[in-house]
């Protein structure tokens, strides 16, 4: 059991499962991918009103397989393009973002896609992407299968612009 992970694991299960069934997540980490392979909580989309192009996704991904995954790409039909990035400030405090070959999901372990971090970049949207909605994504891994997942669209933090 990796003790740094349990912590972080933890919350993460408790926020995103919303299934009540919290005394099981406190007793082993594991317990919300244990042998179900990679399972995907916390997805979600950010809004983009009609005239923005770019909009980012996030997620968690929890492995219970027996092998280290990687998420290597998604697809997605409302969108030109679709990459994996990093989001990283330097030294000086500048933003950058660059491409991710993709995001390793150790096994027991669990690996997140959050603001400011690492994120999945919807580039050439389509349509708009309106609060409450739903879209669909098919996350693509390295040992692992492909899933499709619904990602909810939510609205940018109060006073973001990104």
């Amino acid at each position: 059991m990796r003790i740094a992970v349990l912590p972080v694991l933890l919350v993460s299960a408790a926020l995103a499962s919303g299934c009540g069934n919290d005394k099981a997540s406190h007793h082993e980490a594991k317990t919300a991918c244990a042998g179900e392979g990679i399972v995907v909580s916390d997805a979600w989309v950010r809004a983009a009103p009609a005239g923005r192009p770019m909009s980012a996704g996030y997620l968690t991904l929890c492995n219970g397989g027996e092998t280290t995954a990687a998420l290597t790409g998604a697809l997605f039909g409302g969108a030109a393009n679709v990459e994996l990035h990093a989001s990283s400030l330097d030294e000086n405090g500048v933003a950058s973002m660059t491409p991710l070959a993709s995001l390793p999901v150790p096994v027991g372990g669990e690996a997140s896609m959050a603001p400011g971090g690492a994120h999945i970049m919807l580039i050439g949207l389509t349509a708009p992407l309106e609060a409450g909605e739903t879209v669909e994504m098919t996350l693509e891994f390295e040992n692992a299968p492909p899933q499709t997942v619904s990602f909810e669209v939510r609205d940018a933090a109060p006073g973001g612009h990104h």
